[in-house]
């Protein structure tokens, strides 16, 4: 009788495990072509459909955004940034133009890469590092980035007639070689984003935006006004102490300036100078006239239990300013998507500006996505932000980042 072992039973296989080992084979090849098959689906539904396409670009656009720097991994295989400066006419006067586009490999067809018109805030922002690297970073990802500043907000200060300029600006984005003309947003930080938000309601474009993605921005410049007064916020009824830093107040007394008599506006514009903000002696705010007295102590917050008062004896002139400089009063006619993004936490621009805004147009109907954040401060990414936080927000950010993709492609 032949007693040698058996293939199976030489492998480790006891009698009668043959079969058994043959169905786990069997198991084993059809998990294999499932993981295939699912892999297959992904990469053909990441590659070919809007928001599978748009979800690859924002995971590899938002690493580049919340670091000062772009990721050194993305190198080698990005593409070429071309930067140019153009300087055109407008009928608010000039306007300053940075423009970021790729070079390397143009579009399959010319004239359809995404455009995205952008006002990176108050004041002469196009050589800050972390606004050049935003630049750089979606000009990688083959949008055609065109910032924007005007001697207006150069000079830290809002003009309402910079709504001119915007529009300008983005008809000159519209023309741009590889830009497709149908396929241009708007992106604002801080006040750069109001007056984003006049231009997107503009007649002369508001039918040709794609999009409006604000961050830090505010909504109301008196209500914006009126939490500075107070030194305090209102979130879910509670009241919670609030101290802005001393930019805004700066921008506000710069923008209100030209309105008040020439030395009530030498004072205030001198009062908010620097970080000593508020300085006049009660000599001197005893100068003042009455609706200058009243917008000073405002911006100082030294009169928390008068707010509502000295906002009531600002002039009408002011008032009108204020209003002719808000979003609030425009935003029924912005036929766009809005995204809304802020620092939980923003030392210059409340987030209840935010949260305001996003009640509005949840009452309009309107679409719209507000997300709070933690990794910046008020618009600039805070340096070695916990792990929690850059997971957490990093998925904000990508999922903001692809619905814009993906609606301005």
């Amino acid at each position: 009788m032949d007693v040698r072992p058996t293939t199976s039973q030489r492998q480790g296989v006891p009698p009668g495990g043959k079969a058994r080992l043959r169905r786990h084979v069997h198991v084993g090849r059809w998990l294999a072509r499932l993981t295939l098959a699912l892999c297959f689906l992904t990469g053909f539904s990441l590659s070919m459909f809007p928001a599978g396409r748009a979800l690859t670009r924002a995971v590899m656009i938002v690493p580049g955004l919340i670091s000062a720097a772009r990721p050194s991994w993305e190198a080698p295989v990005d593409e070429p940034i071309k930067h140019v400066q153009e300087t055109i006419s407008s009928s608010a006067g000039a306007v300053y133009l940075d423009i970021y586009e790729p070079t390397d490999s143009p579009p399959p067809v010319l004239g359809t890469r995404e455009g995205m018109l952008m006002i990176p805030g108050v004041g002469d922002q196009r050589k800050q590092p972390q606004v050049v690297n935003f630049s750089e970073t979606l000009a990688a990802s083959g949008v055609v980035v065109m910032g924007m500043t005007t001697p207006a907000t150069a000079a830290n200060r809002l003009n309402g007639g910079d709504e001119a300029a915007v529009v300008q600006a983005f008809h000159t984005l519209q023309r741009w070689p590889s830009v497709n003309p149908a396929h241009v947003g708007l992106f604002g930080i801080s006040g750069g984003g109001a007056l984003l938000c006049l231009g997107a309601a503009d007649p002369r474009i508001r039918d040709q935006v794609r999009f409006v993605a604000l961050l830090g921005s505010y909504f109301n410049a008196t209500t914006f006004l009126q939490a500075i007064g107070q030194h305090a916020l209102t979130v879910d009824g509670q009241t919670q102490p609030w101290s802005p830093i001393t930019y805004p107040l700066q921008v506000l007394a710069n923008t209100i300036a030209p309105l008040l008599p020439k030395q009530d506006a030498q004072l205030l514009t001198k009062a908010f100078l620097t970080k000593s903000s508020g300085s006049l002696s009660q000599e001197q705010s005893s100068q003042l006239a009455p609706s200058s007295a009243a917008l000073y102590h405002l911006l100082a917050g030294d009169e928390t239990q008068q707010v509502s008062a000295n906002l009531a004896a600002l002039s009408p002139e002011m008032k009108a300013l204020l209003s002719s400089l808000s979003p609030s009063r425009v935003v029924d006619r912005i036929s766009v998507p809005i995204y809304l993004l802020h620092d939980r936490t923003d030392p210059s621009v409340p987030v209840t500006q935010a949260s305001d805004f996003a009640a509005t147009l949840a009452s309009l109907h309107h679409p719209y996505d507000f997300a709070e954040f933690g990794i910046f401060q008020h618009a600039v990414v805070v340096s070695n932000p916990s792990l929690s936080e850059e997971l957490d927000d990093g998925a904000k950010l990508v999922h903001f980042v692809s619905e814009a993709v993906q609606i301005g492609s």
